[in-house]
């Protein structure tokens, strides 16, 4: 075979890979344009197992996870060796930051387990946790879980039924704003060093903060499909529930509030609990509507604003309104009612005026 010959036949070679290669440009081309709609969650993550996970935080690398899935439980009582606190207790520190970003957790997600089947194992974050704008597929339990830095789990859904018991939270910003609990979600018996916020929150199954102790707790525009429990609650700060929606029943009994309590253009469906209250500072309801409230033995340090509060029923509605002076007043919330019902009836802006000739009413100048 002559060098010409060669020549042309490397040439033929060459012009057929490159009119390939144009045709599968093409073709990927047009894919591409096919899956252009499709949204950013359905599109390819990057698997991980937790025992990938695991290898990182004893490694002492910070976890830093964007658009992944995990497959099976993870497990963060694993990430360490367990130290004796108590004599039943253990706990696992973990020294890195944890960073979770839109990924999805097909398995359960824990901060507590058993040890060697009779001590309780819990874990102690010694740096930041986040896990914002995941989708949990499993039940999620932080019990027992020390985050010695800011907790932030905003824009996330909770698939299963989600425990935050006596969770003990040291940094001063804790996120859970625009959460999605599909089922139960329990807060009881927690303590934050500073704010909480669930604002924009939406919970389809029962919400329980029984017994939590924090700084500033915001729930505005939050909505409560189950019952919400916020009962035996001591809140420093300003407790918010601006335009909150509470769908069934609401118990804030036996709660302290150090701060002013604003709960204005509230609704609340079912029957809203306020037995045995204190009330510290100028707390505000304005504008709120309910289908039941219970006032019972509550303690106002001041009178409390309730203009244009609309109640359909008033249960055991005597509260005991304490001055500056200690001296105790009672003030009625159906008396109240009823006054606010005569004065709208008594209102010029309320008369209609009936033309007597057309037996119709006439628009008011």
């Amino acid at each position: 075979m002559t060098k010409s010959q060669i020549y042309f036949i490397k040439l033929i070679v060459l012009m057929f890979f490159s009119f390939f290669s144009v045709s599968c440009g093409r073709d990927g081309g047009n894919n591409a344009e096919a899956r252009e709609p499709e949204t950013v969650s359905s599109k390819a993550m990057t698997e991980y197992h937790a025992e990938d996970i695991i290898k990182m935080v004893k490694k002492g690398k910070p976890v830093q996870l964007m658009n992944c899935m995990i497959w099976d439980d993870l497990d963060f009582t694993q990430c360490g060796d367990p130290r004796i606190t108590s004599g039943i207790a253990v706990e696992v520190d973990v020294e890195v930051p944890l960073y979770f970003n839109h990924c999805l957790f097909m398995g359960n997600v824990v901060g507590k387990s058993k040890y060697k089947d009779k001590f309780s194992c819990s874990t102690n974050f010694r740096r930041s946790v986040t896990f914002s704008d995941c989708d949990f597929r499993g039940e999620v339990d932080f019990t027992k879980v020390i985050v010695a830095d800011n907790i932030d789990f905003s824009k996330s859904t909770f698939g299963e039924n989600a425990k935050f018991d006596l969770l003990e939270l040291r940094g001063g910003i804790n996120r859970f704003y625009e959460i999605t609990a599909e089922k139960n979600f329990s807060f009881t018996s927690s303590y934050s060093n500073g704010n909480i916020s669930f604002m924009d929150a939406s919970f389809k199954g029962d919400a329980n903060f029984h017994k939590l102790i924090c700084s500033e707790l915001m729930m505005n525009n939050t909505t409560f499909e189950g019952d919400a429990i916020f009962s035996n609650m001591t809140v420093r700060g300003s407790a918010l529930f601006n335009y909150a929606k509470f769908n069934h029943d609401c118990d804030l009994s036996y709660s302290k509030f150090l701060a002013p309590v604003i709960m204005t253009h509230a609704e609340i469906f079912g029957k809203i609990t306020f037995n045995y209250c204190v009330f510290n500072s100028p707390s505000r309801f304005s504008n709120s509507t309910a289908n039941i409230m219970d006032m019972n033995e509550s303690l106002f340090f001041f009178y409390p604003d309730l203009s244009n509060v609309k109640i359909d029923k008033v249960a055991n509605d005597e509260c005991t309104y304490s001055a500056l002076k200690r001296e105790k007043h009672i003030f009625s919330l159906g008396k109240m009612r009823d006054n606010q019902a005569a004065k709208e009836q008594n209102n010029p802006s309320n008369i209609q005026i009936r033309d007597k000739s057309t037996n119709k009413d006439v628009a008011k100048e």
